[in-house]
């Protein structure tokens, strides 16, 4: 069977210990879709204009990158404002 073993070297019981995708293949297929959702974050492209006909898939992975980017400014204003508070409490 094709696949990347798992801890390669570590000895024999890893040898047959096998995934059949590569988690950095899959990370490089996603690139092109992260880089394309932050210029369209910034205002430098419509969707559109980075795939012309965006499938279900594409939409998706917009609205799941928006939502986690929304979510990770939020928790880190957040944090922000209690390290001002629990400064200021601290003096």
């Amino acid at each position: 069977m094709d696949g990347y073993r798992i801890a390669p070297n570590c000895g024999e019981g890893y040898s047959d210990l096998k995934v059949r995708s590569c988690p950095i293949a899959d990370m490089n297929k996603l690139a092109p879709i992260i880089t394309a959702y932050h210029r369209h974050r910034k205002g430098l492209l419509t969707l559109t204009q980075s795939f012309k006909s965006p499938s279900c898939a594409i939409v998706e992975a917009y609205d799941i990158l928006e939502n986690n980017t929304e979510e990770m400014i939020r928790r880190s204003q957040e944090q922000k404002l209690k390290e001002i508070i629990n400064g200021s409490n601290s003096s």
